[in-house]
């Protein structure tokens, strides 16, 4: 009785919050706290132990569908990229960055079918998302910033919000009848859709609300008809009434900002200078692709003088993926696409007798639409908790496509091939590897910050130690070693400057080594040759006269 109850409880619920610690320490990453990534992966490979572990006696039923093929041909390719990357610890991070769904989807669909933790799961990330959205409420109403809460853009946060406020629109419209369970889920969740359609409103986002509509308009298409009208017109009243009171609220900013897309020609300026340059470094590698994730460390000699944007991305997914990963990789992430589209018309068939499975179909593949379409002028593919979030809403798709569609599983059953005790060690082992890369990754990154504040306050010794110890932990990543050559530079600066000195002598063929090793790793970020410009014109003495 105990097992069945934690077979039936405790499983989904340590499943639910694992998964929700791992996207609450994404959402501190955006592309720069690398140690915040790292924790997720840590937490998520925690999960995958959980999966082997249970998957003993009772299987892994791995299906065979075009969704599950599309996304491992796709994450696949990603890891075959890896060998002609000029960055390998960049594109590394990234394998882990962008493929990030297909791990979710993995994790989760191997997890037993009986006891699936989606629901909960759900749950959590509806909770997380509450709190970003009142998050963004307080920056935009209290402190008259960008409404982005965690995200270094609006734009960040209103695809996630998307990605859960359409999943959640159409629970929304399930839950009708006299039942008790379904009077509190309406009026819960009326006030939460308010909340997250407002959030997403206070953006001004217009990317997002072009993939907002087109993804509510599959829900409101496929609820007509199976829904009493009078629920549907309350549910649009709420997503209006979100939209009217945020303009109101933004003095007509809203509708001032949507407007503009009656010229997208000369509605961002800065795009279609970033898309002109970045067609152009396609043009220069269009088959293999320059490498995953090094779009921004090839991007200087193309850039346009007008253009004022960070430059890490092409703000145009579809384009970036190509230019890093080859037209085998644009091929492939399109081929997700269709698999995801084949898997929603399958299932509409199917399951044409079950209104509830084709609503919340219509809401998962609704928010997975918005993100596709907002990604076309922004960047969801590269930030990581849209990333986790997309594989919770594909697994989900996926989960209801086998329930409804005959599809063909096949089960590997460790049980029945290997004794408990060395099944249990292989199993810790095939985690252990990536959780000490994970591991390294992150220190080595604490380690480089400290070493930064460390050489902030002059304690140059000890700045010093700690790089050499975040460059030991992570061999791969020229971080550590840019910032230990421009420490002993700074350290030399403080040195008289005396032409025989043998301590600067020493520290200047110190950093020139370590800007050696650095370039040997990757020789594209442009830090590299900076700040061996810099050692250069601090000591001439020791540069020589050529």
């Amino acid at each position: 009785m105990l097992i069945r109850l934690i077979r039936k409880f405790v499983y989904p619920a340590a499943a639910a919050l694992l998964f929700g610690a791992a996207l609450v320490a994404s959402l501190f990453f955006n592309g720069v706290r690398v140690e915040y990534f790292s924790l997720s992966l840590v937490i998520l490979t925690g999960l995958f132990f959980i999966v082997l572990w249970r998957g003993y006696s009772r299987g892994l039923q791995i299906p065979k569908t075009p969704l599950a093929i599309a996304l491992t041909l796709f994450w696949s390719w990603l890891a075959v990229t890896q060998l002609w990357s000029p960055a390998p610890y960049v594109s590394m991070v990234n394998f882990w960055w962008v493929g990030g769904a297909v791990l979710v989807f993995w994790l989760m669909t191997l997890l037993p079918e009986d006891n699936h933790p989606y629901p909960g799961t759900y749950i959590v990330v509806l909770s997380i998302g509450i709190v970003l959205a009142l998050l963004s409420f307080y920056q935009q109403l209290h402190l008259v910033v960008q409404a982005q809460s965690t995200f270094l853009t609006r734009n960040s946060h209103a695809g996630l919000m998307c990605l859960i406020a359409i999943p959640a629109s159409s629970y929304f419209l399930l839950a009708q009848g006299q039942s008790r369970s379904a009077f509190w889920t309406s009026r819960i969740l009326g006030p939460v859709l308010f909340v997250l359609y407002f959030s997403i409103a206070l953006t001004s986002s217009r990317g997002a609300t072009v993939g907002l509509l087109m993804g509510l308009a599959v829900v409101l298409w496929l609820a007509y008809g199976r829904i009493p009208r009078v629920r549907l017109a309350v549910f649009l009243g709420i997503v209006v009434f979100a939209y009217v009171a945020a303009n109101l609220q933004l003095q007509g900013g809203v509708g001032a900002r949507l407007g503009t897309l009656t010229t997208p020609t000369t509605a961002d300026p800065s795009r279609l200078f970033i898309w002109q340059q970045s067609w152009q470094m396609l043009m220069d590698a269009p088959w293999w692709g320059v490498g995953l994730g090094t779009y921004w460390l090839h991007w200087p000699p193309y850039r346009h003088p007008q253009d004022d944007t960070a430059g890490f991305y092409a703000h145009n997914d579809y384009l970036q993926i190509w230019i890093e990963t080859g037209l085998p990789g644009l091929l492939l992430l399109l081929g997700i696409y269709v698999a995801v589209l084949v898997t929603f018309i399958r299932l509409l068939r199917h399951a044409h007798q079950h209104p509830a499975v084709i609503i919340e179909s219509a809401g998962l593949f609704g928010g997975l639409l918005a993100i596709a379409v907002h990604t076309f002028f922004d960047f969801h593919l590269y930030i990581h908790p849209i990333q986790l979030a997309m594989g919770l809403v594909l697994v989900r798709l996926h989960t209801l496509y086998l329930k409804h569609v005959p599809a063909d599983t096949f089960v590997v059953t460790p049980a029945s091939r290997i004794a408990p005790r060395p099944y249990r060690v292989i199993s810790f082992l095939v985690v252990l590897l990536p959780l000490i890369y994970f591991a390294a990754l992150g220190a080595s990154t604490m380690l480089t910050y400290k070493a930064r504040e460390l050489s902030a306050q002059g304690k140059w010794v000890e700045a010093s130690v700690a790089l050499s110890r975040a460059a030991q932990l992570m061999p791969t990543s020229d971080l550590a070693l840019i910032s230990h050559a421009d420490l002993l530079r700074q350290a030399l600066g403080q040195l008289p400057p005396s032409g025989g000195d043998a301590d600067r002598r020493t520290l200047y063929r110190e950093a020139l080594a370590l800007l050696d090793d650095a370039e040997k790793v990757n020789p594209l970020r442009s830090q590299l040759f900076f700040v061996r410009g810099l050692l250069y014109q601090q000591a001439p003495d020791l540069t020589g006269p050529d």
